[in-house]
Parts: C-alpha cells; structure tokens; sequence
C-alpha cells in the first residue's frame, strides 16, 4: 500500500508503506478523546511521530479481518456489523483484506530519472 503522502501530510498516513512488498499498514485507533485523536491527525501534518500516542497501533499485514467488539453500545443483540468502504456501507458481518504482492505494474512520473541498479556478474 502506499504512504499516501502529500503536501499536507508530507510523510503520508503511513510512511514507512511500499507499493510492492505484499503488505499494508494497519492503524488501530484505540478509544480516545476527541482532543487526542485532533493531535494525532495534526501530527501527520509535520515530521514529529504521528504514532507516537499510547491509543495509536500500527500492525505491518499481508492480510486481515476486522471483527468488532462482543459488547457494543449501539446494538447489544446484534449478531452483525456495518462497514463504510469507501463511501458505501456493507451490511456483511465476514470482511476479508487480502494484499497481492507485485500485483499490477505501476507507472509514475519522475521514475524516469532514478538510475537502474547494476546487477552482479554470476
């Protein structure tokens, strides 16, 4: 997955990411404060750690499930759960993310001036 940086967010959502080595970053956000959680989205904005925060958790997955909590406060009996994926809500309690490694070729502007490395001679 890529860091999603931009010039608001110089490092990104996740800076040490890379498009092809069969992984992605995820990032628990534990129960916080509406105050703590701003700081954590202020930090991605300059070079300090942005998961530097004892509710903040960042797991490197070739894959995962997200399951929610037994108790939860909205639905005591509900026996499933929604997801908001981008934009569209899924009504499915079994979600499975899944990375492919080197999936799709990847063309960018400005890869064109990096230097090929040499290979050894066998």
């Amino acid at each position: 997955m890529a860091c999603c940086a931009c010039p608001r967010s110089p490092k990104g959502l996740s800076p040490s990411a890379h498009l092809a080595d069969g992984t992605a970053d995820l990032i628990l956000v534990r129960k916080c404060s509406r105050l703590d959680f701003f700081r954590h989205l202020l930090r991605h904005t300059n070079t300090d750690d942005q998961f530097d925060h004892s509710f903040v958790e960042v797991h490197r997955k070739p894959g995962f499930c997200p399951m929610g909590s037994a108790q939860t406060t909205c639905i005591p009996s509900a026996a499933h759960s929604s997801w908001n994926c981008d934009g569209e809500i899924l009504h499915h309690a079994a979600i499975q993310v899944s990375v492919h490694r080197q999936l799709i070729r990847l063309f960018a502007r400005g890869i064109e001036e990096q230097k090929p490395k040499k290979k050894n001679a066998a």
